[in-house]
């Protein structure tokens, strides 16, 4: 059937000011001296905790010194927790500050208590019980972590916060982000753009934590994913970060802008200086530099629907607005009750952010089908990591890099 036919529930109608191409059918973003407390653990539990626990120790990071402590959420909204590792030592806060109270431990589960976090096995229960490491490192989810880890009670759920170095920190991110592998001045671009993003959001960060490790702050792949090119780039940037007019700015960055980049003011309507919409030209050997994405008409009504639980009659879907680098800012669906405005971010969010690589698309048909034509991967602010990539590949040093993609910035040693 052509662009303009109905199927099923659906039709397709655009308005007559939009491209055919902007609509079909229906269809981002750290105390006190302890003191020794007994504590009594059954003989059973006791055996399996002081039962020795290999943790592999990886590549040596010369950088986890002095740079600034950032606390990552590793874990929320728990019933149960289990830190793994090798002669662990357990301190719970009191109006004191930490008194230590097991050490030696190798295994560890938590669970919220009356007041706090229950160690379970015993009788600590804590509003924090801290967990330092004896030899090598804490283990959580089968991933090794540098650092300390606090544990506590958040309405009933607990939280898993690991307290680590930032320059230890970043070395875990290089491979959760990009490649290690590839050319060195863009893993350094990439490792400068991180530090200054970190270093931020701890100026301005939540009362437990700093950062996620997940896409929605930078990917932390854990102690376990750093190798030597990860930690060399770290260490031969050490300290720098991103500044405009003496002031560190959020570096945000993404993995593959479709050809020109978009400002934080388009993405998300949040005036950040440096980060307005460049020419990359230079990301075409990215894996999703073009894609296409099918979607069945219940997909689209299911999404939708998410966002909007109430609407009735879905009918049809179109492109209402783009912004200046042609990526899609709002939606329209015309449902029973008229037209309908759907936050391209949030549809993108509902239907997964893997599945729908970017908000850089435009719509048709096939058959049944709903086809998105899109380009790139990410929200399309800041640094393409694949553009940083394609621009090192050509001789440009991380300075220049970094320079082109947050214009008007220069480099400063933050610590």
């Amino acid at each position: 059937m052509g662009i303009w036919s109905r199927f099923k529930r659906f039709k397709v109608h655009p308005p007559s000011h939009q491209k055919c191409s902007d609509v079909a059918s229906s269809s981002r973003f750290t105390r006190h001296s302890p003191q020794r407390q007994f504590v009594r653990i059954p003989v059973l539990i006791f055996v399996l905790l002081t039962t020795p626990v290999p943790v592999q120790a990886g590549p040596a990071s010369s950088t986890a010194d002095n740079s600034p402590t950032i606390r990552l959420l590793i874990g929320q909204d728990l019933q149960r927790a289990v830190v793994y590792g090798t002669s662990m030592r357990v301190e719970k806060q009191n109006e004191k500050g930490w008194q230590s109270v097991i050490d030696r431990i190798n295994i560890l589960a938590f669970s919220p208590g009356p007041g706090g976090v229950r160690l379970d096995g015993s009788d600590v229960v804590a509003p924090v019980i801290r967990i330092k490491p004896g030899t090598g490192r804490l283990m959580y989810e089968d991933r090794p972590y540098r650092g300390h880890m606090t544990i506590l009670n958040d309405s009933g759920g607990l939280k898993v916060v690991v307290h680590m170095p930032l320059e230890a920190y970043l070395s875990g991110t290089v491979n959760g982000e990009i490649d290690s592998s590839w050319p060195m001045d863009a893993v350094k671009a990439q490792v400068v753009a991180a530090r200054s993003y970190a270093l931020y959001r701890i100026n301005i960060s939540a009362p437990d934590y700093d950062l996620k490790t997940d896409v929605t702050d930078l990917v932390y792949a854990g102690a376990g994913s750093e190798d030597d090119r990860a930690i060399k780039a770290v260490d031969m940037t050490r300290g720098q970060a991103l500044y405009n007019n003496g002031d560190l700015i959020q570096a945000f960055f993404h993995s593959t802008c479709g050809g020109r980049t978009t400002s934080a003011l388009e993405a998300w309507g949040l005036a950040q200086p440096a980060q307005e919409g460049i020419y990359c030209g230079e990301c075409e050997d990215a894996p999703y530099a073009r894609w296409n994405l099918p979607l069945e008409n219940w997909q689209i009504i299911s999404a939708v629907k998410t966002l909007y639980p109430r609407l009735d009659h879905i009918s049809s879907m179109g492109i209402h607005r783009r912004t200046t680098d042609g990526r899609v800012q709002t939606l329209f669906v015309e449902t029973g009750e008229g037209r309908v405005l759907v936050d391209a971010g949030e549809f993108r969010k509902i239907v997964g952010y893997r599945r729908l690589p970017s908000t850089k698309f435009s719509l048709g048909m096939s058959g049944d089908r709903i086809i998105l034509m899109g380009e790139g991967y990410g929200h399309g602010v800041g640094l393409c990591q694949w553009g940083a990539r394609g621009s090192a590949l050509k001789g440009m040093d991380y300075r220049k890099i970094l320079s082109k993609y947050y214009p008007g910035t220069e480099i400063r040693r933050a610590y």
